[in-house]
């Protein structure tokens, strides 16, 4: 095993020892004590962990070699030195034209050097002498190898000080120029990878140049079968948001080369700009700053002095390997999951420049957007899916231009619950937009984010731009054409990969295709006749005329029954794109000199060309007086007059045409607006015998000092639990435990607290311990155990959270812990419908009708045959609790539904790590009561070998928890018994995801930056099937204490952690 103990970080690697096939347990022995080795050579540096070996120029910071799984560089060998790994930008001064600049270092240093790191510096430092020769920046280039770690990682800070000359850049990258002998099967995504042409087919004699420099078409390609294709680097571009691991593959020996960005934050235009990925070189690009499909929007100008500093990465250089005959295609599918990994670990914690923030120094915003579209519904609906991010304070929708500085974005869930998180300190705006609606969303709110805040929005309420009832509109407001008519290629100039790809706007020359489909006129549309997915060319572009071009214009046919001649009409036009093009818009009269809008020249984005779908967003509010209509018939024109290339046009023109309203109450929108809503904060009710925790959702009472949940409101239900039972038996923790002996029964004991305490009381959140304390008197009356149960509240939480930490001190009694678990009891008159799995759910008996005459007893208590069941539909059923039971990898979320009104409560369990037996072991989960249990320790399916026996002294501590409690309610409409049950599994996936939870309050409950990583690859070896080492597909993989083969199963002192 190599360990990487950074951020306590363990990496099992994936290679090959020697070009050898090598088990992982093999590898593990071969490779445990090769730590990260520096070698200085004078002119190059040599970085080496015993899997992979990374050469660079010195003092110059340029990758000239890889060396990795028996070959000696993965790197084009032919190329120049300077020509094969390096960092570059386009650069200029204010009007001048760019300049290409590899970056090359003129000072090296080693920065961290020991066994379990080495942090390379190559620094440029600019000075007065290099003014308009050099881009006025220092630029510090890093390198780091990791102990154990398959690849490096690379990030850069460039600087520019106060006062230095202006300057603007247009890009900046990562480039590596892969063997071109050996990588030749590209891939960036499931569906978008392919052999791809050797550089020399791009050359003349077997190609010819198209329409620019980018693309050609493949005459005599070496590999015949590409002959007759379209190739085009712009063909493999994708959005930010998707680019998140690209590479290469090398079939002998089976290798991949990837590039892995684990972050959007330092690249910029934020999560759809679209930028370059991998492409024929073979080459493997890590874009950080482009102009590419959004023009000069998106270069960084400085000027007047501007003090400037930006962190580039990390990004990380991932190389795998497989067995000769394993499928190499492997590769592709193990570097998503390192991309996983890499993403989980962001921010890195090894990263040595103070200017890269970790974990610790950056804070954390969530909240909730809704949408209120007053003409449709007065109810606030919430923003699913919407696109929610934080950027620098700027105008409404100012983020998709923001290239200098930083950018986080996440999707709000179904409910429109959001959750950002690791933000770098600083000052921004929240920014939204969501799909479905036109318009962008800002918060007015300045936030400011500091080391470790929680900032939580509240409720917060985008109300799209609306002046009166939605008259028509064609297309979908998501700033893509892809609802369009996109035709097919003309065959001559394709790309077989998009041939019926859901990407078939990406095929070469589609622009032209308009001129075939409109020899002579003009599209029209027909509102209510016409369908935009076969009617609306997805761009409107010049028509090709003889050897010119000549605008073109659209024409949109609609009836108006009544026109209020007074009033004022809206066009609202939503333009994906634009290059060098202008729409005018005229509205019955196509002859009108002037036009009644026009948007003047827009657009360098350039994306028809680059076969994008979309680039910077527009959206333009056009008033249409009344007395420009008629009632009747009628058209409005859009024109797009430019026409000086074949290139120049509109993409993705959605419209809506909108009837304004005069009795819209301006005060009362402008209080909708943008207004930050949260919910009040949690507030706790401390009375004599109860304390009450309410955070304006739900309401949770609980007795004191015993910690019993004797009440939870909701949604106007007084209390979801049975208000006919005791107090004591409602919501609680309990165990059954038993003095030292064997067997599996023992005392049944609910566990009541003694002592009452609030850990945590602000607006964010309320923490409460209610906590039991062992000593010598009570022996052999309760459980030798400190129990500190803990009850936790979060501001704009539909739910409660609990944990709680058992301690057995050293010198206490022995005894044995049969089980515990937290079991709540709901309302047998509401709760009817348990769910627990897409094909596990079900309406349940009453718990009346367990008992005689309704039930008839079977051979163990647990067993009935209900022969009399109040729901007749029942009748000749057998209920018994354990056919309800799972296997602990799969208890992640269960619980019931109330139809009247539509409720859920749910149990989640974000984590097994702190169940017993893990991932197969079978636990209870609901059953009739109705009840739903959380357990985390029981001798269920196993026996006694899982019941924890602890000896007289022996000292054991253990967190069981935090598990959630939600509750959620539906919209009126919906089928309850289906949409609670999603969200529900929704939520349980936000809860995974937020995993380990950084608010309880607990020391004993380490928080994330407390915790280690481990990855690797698992390999199989039948020998009498086979000599060869094939995949351990779908196995289960974990972390248990040092024991025996299998021992795991029987573990249930201690936390196991697994993965399949």
């Amino acid at each position: 095993m190599r360990i990487i103990n950074l951020k306590k970080k363990v990496k099992l690697g994936l290679s090959l020892c020697c070009g050898k096939k090598v088990p992982i347990e093999q590898e593990s022995q071969t490779m445990s004590g090769e730590g990260v080795r520096l070698h200085n050579q004078g002119r190059h540096v040599v970085m080496d962990n015993g899997i992979v070996q990374v050469t660079l120029s010195n003092p110059d910071g340029i990758i000239t070699g890889i060396r990795y799984n028996g070959i000696d560089n993965l790197l084009e060998p032919l190329n120049a030195e300077h020509n094969r790994g390096y960092w570059d930008l386009v650069w200029s001064g204010p009007g001048v034209k760019g300049t290409f600049d590899v970056i090359k270092g003129t000072d090296f240093r080693v920065i961290v050097e020991n066994e379990e790191l080495v942090e390379l510096s190559f620094m440029r430092t600019w000075d007065p002498s290099l003014e308009g020769k050099c881009v006025p920046l220092n630029i510090d280039k890093r390198f780091v190898m990791l102990r154990g770690s398959s690849g490096i990682y690379s990030y850069a800070i460039y600087e520019h000080l106060k006062d230095w000359p202006d300057f603007e850049i247009s890009e900046t990258r990562i480039t590596f120029k892969l063997s071109k002998d050996k990588f030749q099967y590209m891939a960036i995504a499931d569906n978008r990878q392919r052999c791809m042409p050797l550089p020399d087919d791009r050359m003349s004699g077997r190609c010819q140049p198209l329409a620019f420099a980018e693309a050609v078409l493949l005459l005599d390609p070496k590999n015949k079968e590409l002959a007759g294709e379209v190739d085009d680097k712009y063909q493999y571009s994708c959005m930010n948001k998707d680019i998140q691991v690209h590479g290469w593959v090398c079939n002998d020996p089976p290798v991949g080369f990837w590039q892995i960005t684990p972050s959007d934050e330092f690249r910029s235009g934020g999560p759809l700009k679209q930028s370059l990925t991998s492409h024929v070189g073979p080459t493997t690009l890590a874009i950080f700053l482009s102009s590419h499909y959004a023009g000069q929007d998106l270069n960084p100008k400085f000027r007047g002095g501007e003090p400037w500093k930006k962190v580039f990465g990390p990004v990380f250089i991932y190389l795998n390997s497989a067995p000769i005959r394993d499928d190499p295609f492997f590769l592709w599918e193990d570097a998503k999951r390192q991309m996983m990994a890499e993403v989980q670990s962001w921010p890195y914690s090894f990263p040595a420049s103070e200017d890269f923030q970790k974990s610790n120094q950056r804070g954390n915003v969530s909240g909730r957007l809704l949408v209120l579209d007053r003409y449709v519904s007065e109810d606030i609906t919430p923003a699913n899916d919407a696109y929610v991010g934080l950027a620098p304070p700027g105008d409404v929708g100012s983020w998709q231009r923001e290239c200098k500085d930083y950018q986080f974005w996440t999707r709000a869930d179904n409910r429109g619950y959001f959750s950002i998180k690791n933000i770098r300190s600083g000052t921004y705006n929240l920014y939204a937009w969501v799909p479905g609606y036109i318009g962008d969303y800002r918060c007015e709110a300045v936030i400011n984010i500091n080391s470790g805040c929680f900032t939580e929005m509240g409720d917060l309420v985008h109300e799209p731009p609306r002046d009166g009832p939605t008259l028509w509109e064609i297309g979908i407001p998501d700033r893509s054409a892809a609802e369009f008519y996109v035709p097919d290629p003309d065959p001559k100039y394709i790309n077989k990969l998009y041939v019926n790809h859901p990407d078939r706007f990406r095929q070469y020359g589609l622009w032209s295709r308009y001129t075939e489909l409109y020899p002579d006129a003009d599209l029209v549309y027909t509102v209510g006749v016409s369908d935009y997915s076969k009617d609306w060319f997805f761009a409107q572009v010049p028509r090709q005329k003889d050897n010119t071009h000549e605008g073109t214009t659209w024409q949109i046919k609609f009836k108006l029954n009544i026109v209020h001649r007074n009033g004022t009409y809206k066009l609202r036009v939503a333009i994906a794109s634009a290059t060098l093009a202008e729409m005018q818009v005229r509205i019955n009269d196509p002859n009108s000199r002037r036009p009644l809008f026009t948007t003047g020249l827009i657009g360098r984005d350039n994306s028809i060309a680059r076969h994008g779908i979309h680039g910077i967003y527009r959206l333009f509010n056009i008033n249409v007086p009344g007395v420009q209509l008629v009632e009747g018939d009628n058209t409005i024109f859009l024109t797009q007059p430019r026409c000086t290339s074949p290139f120049q046009g509109l993409i993705a023109i959605v419209l809506y045409h909108q009837e304004s309203t005069a009795a819209v109450d301006a005060a009362v929108v402008a209080a909708r607006r943008g207004v930050i809503m949260p919910p009040i904060g949690v507030q706790l009710l401390i009375q004599d015998r109860h304390v009450m925790m309410d955070n304006g959702f739900v309401q949770v009472t609980l007795s004191k000092p015993e910690g019993i949940v004797t009440g939870i409101r909701y949604n106007g239900l007084d209390n979801l639990l049975e208000i006919r039972n005791e107090e004591t038996n409602r919501g609680y923790w309990d165990l059954v435990w038993s003095e030292a002996s064997t067997g599996t029964t023992g005392i049944f004991d609910v566990i009541k607290g003694t002592e009452f305490d609030v850990i945590v009381e602000n607006d964010d959140q309320v923490e409460l311990s209610f906590k039991r304390t062992w000593d010598p008197s009570q022996e052999g009356k309760l459980v030798p155990l400190n129990i500190d149960k803990r009850f936790l509240m979060v501001r704009g939480s539909s739910g409660f959270y609990s944990y709680a930490i058992y301690e057995h001190l050293q010198e206490w009694p022995a005894f044995q812990l049969g089980e515990t678990r937290i079991a709540f009891k709901l309302r047998k008159d509401k709760f009817h419908y348990m769910a627990m799995a897409d094909n596990r759910q079900r309406y349940m008996p009453l718990p009346d009708d367990r008992l005689p005459p309704r039930g008839q007893p079977l051979a163990y208590p647990e067993a009935v045959l209900l022969t009399n069941p109040i729901e007749p539909e029942l009748k000749g059923e057998v209920d018994d609790k354990y056919q309800y039971s799972c296997d602990n990898k799969d208890n992640r979320v269960h619980g019931w539904i109330c139809t009247d009104p539509p409720v859920g409560l749910w149990q989640i369990t974000p984590s097994n790590e702190f169940r017993s037996g893990g991932p197969v072991k079978q636990n209870l989960t609901s059953h009739v009561g109705p009840t739903t249990l959380a357990m985390f320790l029981s001798a269920h399916y196993t026996g006694e070998d899982l019941v924890p026996k602890f000896t007289t002294g022996e000292y054991w501590k253990k967190v069981f928890g935090p598990v959630f409690m939600y509750v959620n309610s539906e919209y009126a409409g919906n089928d309850p018994l289906v949409s609670l049950w999603e969200d529900a599994k929704l939520q349980m996936m936000i809860e995974v995801q937020s995993w380990p939870y950084s608010f309880p309050a607990s020391e004993d409950f380490p928080k994330s930056d407390q915790r280690g990583n481990i990855s690797g690859r698992l390999l199989i070896q039948d020998r009498y099937i086979s000599d060869d080492y094939v995949s351990a597909n779908g196995a289960y993989v974990g972390l248990a204490p040092p024991g025996e083969v299998g021992s795991w199963q029987r573990e249930c002192k201690v936390t196991e952690v697994w993965t399949e």
